[in-house]
């Protein structure tokens, strides 16, 4: 399909233009007119770019981008990354705070549903919106039961899951909100959770956690975000009859 008509379905259907987001969410980089094969990574790093065109790709759709809100000199990393896909002619397309948000291929509705959890409601306010889930397991689980759960259906590497706090009562209500959401932490506690399940830490997060017997899990920035990518390429593939394959790139955060 062309890429013009790509770009405007996926604007539209991920609802960027909807979210005050640092990220410059949509087309980053314009490549080729035609798009049949779409390389899906969490970052736009570049290895996920070397695979993008190793594996013949057109689009490669990442939930971090290129560009964050400053004004940037193309030199250097940022430079060498726009310059090779420039090279390969390969469009590079980023949806970040939308991609988690998203009620049907968003993180947090993807770790919901790997984790077979169900939504007791939003979570995760964030300049007006909500971005993850207070989440409710099938049955209470202790803090070693759950971290356990998490690492088996994320795939994580033994010792990268980390938590800090100890459980004041059996886990029933998590709050869930994947990348680097720590700082919710003072929310999962206003909203009665038993626990908070994000990304990765932050120092003065820890105290809170600690202190009220709320855990703080962190299952890696990269693993709670892995999901959104792969679910989007899904459905395109289903709507558009597009291949997708997934680019792995984990940095152990």
């Amino acid at each position: 399909m062309q890429l013009a008509e790509l770009t405007r379905y996926l604007d539209g259907y991920l609802n960027n233009a909807a979210y005050a987001d640092s990220s410059l969410n949509g087309l980053q980089v314009e490549g080729r007119a035609e798009v049949g094969t779409v390389a899906l990574a969490v970052d736009a790093s570049l290895a996920a770019i070397d695979g993008a065109a190793a594996g013949g790709a057109d689009l490669l759709l990442t939930h971090h981008g290129l560009f964050w809100g400053r004004r940037e000199a193309l030199t250097g990393w940022l430079g060498r990354r726009v310059r090779r896909l420039m090279t390969a002619e390969i469009s590079l397309y980023t949806s970040h705070l939308p991609l988690d948000a998203h009620l049907e291929v968003g993180n947090n509705a993807e770790l919901l549903r790997v984790l077979g959890w169900e939504s007791a409601g939003p979570f995760g306010a964030y300049k007006g919106k909500t971005l993850g889930f207070v989440a409710t397991p099938p049955a209470a689980l202790s803090l070693g039961d759950l971290s356990a759960h998490i690492a088996a259906r994320l795939e994580i590497p033994d010792g990268e899951l980390r938590t800090w706090g100890a459980a004041a009562r059996p886990i029933r209500r998590i709050g869930v909100i994947s990348g680097g959401a720590a700082e919710s932490i003072a929310e999962a506690i206003a909203a009665g959770c038993d626990a908070l399940l994000t990304g990765e830490p932050n120092y003065g997060s820890t105290f809170p956690a600690i202190e009220e017997g709320v855990p703080l899990i962190c299952a890696g920035h990269y693993h709670t975000e892995t999901l959104g990518v792969k679910a989007l390429g899904a459905h395109l593939e289903a709507r558009f009859g597009l291949q997708t394959f997934f680019i792995p790139d984990p940095v152990g955060v």
